[in-house]
């Protein structure tokens, strides 16, 4: 595969990644019907991936784990094509566009940034998850500590969108609430490979 898989990347399985016997009935048909996973934070040994099968259903969502070799082809957020994807409704590809903007305008064009959740689900797989009423899901990388005002600014921007945005901030400590952020600059609940940690400073090394 070549590189390491991070969390919210998008993993195409080969058949049999994981057993059967080891799947609810409905996770079992599911990854027979679209074989994706979606990489999750967990502990893990060497040589496997914590994956999370997505269901039919919104609270249907399967813990597991997968070996290296297992994985075809790894879609991380930032590499997906947001434009022009015709199954996706016209609020939802309008709220991406419009996230780009905001972007851009605040943070400039090189900010490293993707859908993810159901969105990014359906645009990396063309799997349909999301209906018109579904909220867009992002992730921005920020190996930079953003200020708690400029992260006040996107946060009112995106409030503007045609659909509800959830942002979540990947930064050296793990994954924050942009919304978290902008109200307190700290501390907040981080997303850990270990579980959640409250720390003062997401870019302050622990």
């Amino acid at each position: 595969m070549g590189l390491t898989p991070r969390p919210h990347d998008l993993l195409r399985l080969r058949a049999g990644a994981v057993p059967d016997a080891a799947l609810p009935g409905w996770a079992s048909a599911s990854l027979a019907a679209c074989p994706w996973a979606v990489v999750r934070r967990a502990p893990h040994p060497p040589g496997l991936i914590p994956v999370g099968v997505r269901g039919p259903r919104r609270r249907q969502r399967h813990a597991a784990l997968v070996p290296d070799a297992a994985v075809l082809r790894r879609v991380p957020p930032e590499q997906l094509d947001r434009r022009g994807r015709p199954w996706l409704s016209d609020a939802l590809a309008a709220t991406l566009s419009a996230v780009e903007l905001r972007l851009s305008a605040e943070v400039g064009d090189g900010v490293t940034w993707g859908p993810i959740g159901g969105v990014g689900f359906e645009l990396a797989t063309g799997h349909p998850v999301t209906h018109r009423d579904s909220d867009v899901d992002l992730l921005i990388r920020t190996p930079h500590r953003m200020p708690p005002d400029l992260a006040a600014r996107l946060l009112a921007a995106f409030g503007t969108l045609p659909r509800p945005v959830d942002c979540q901030l990947e930064t050296p400590r793990g994954g924050v609430s942009l919304a978290e952020w902008a109200r307190t600059g700290g501390p907040v609940m981080a997303r850990t490979w270990h579980g959640p940690e409250l720390v003062d400073d997401p870019w302050t090394p622990a």
